[in-house]
């Protein structure tokens, strides 16, 4: 599994494997994830990932490694107090 972040836009790129993407599915407005031929996940985008986004339907839709489930449970956004690894700092409004 490789993390590619990007602060400029705020985006995070997960590669899954090293197939052939054949399709890309889009599962809310900052959410794509690739597929092969077979259908396997290739790869996710997650636009703003401090968000809460579909981690559920991707883990409970495709067939991952259990391990790399607990990875990516553990970069999930969706949870209150949970420390979030890639998210863009929020500039301070002026007083």
């Amino acid at each position: 599994m490789i993390f590619e972040y990007d602060a400029r836009v705020d985006a995070l790129d997960i590669t899954l494997s090293d197939g052939v993407v054949t399709r890309t599915l889009q599962l809310d407005p900052g959410t794509l994830i690739d597929l092969d031929a077979a259908g396997t996940l290739v790869s996710i985008e997650v636009i703003h990932p401090a968000r809460d986004w579909p981690l559920a339907d991707i883990t409970e839709g495709y067939q991952l490694d259990p391990e790399d489930v607990a990875v990516l449970e553990s970069l999930w956004g969706g949870s209150e107090g949970r420390p979030y690894p890639f998210t863009r700092e929020r500039e301070l409004a002026p007083a």
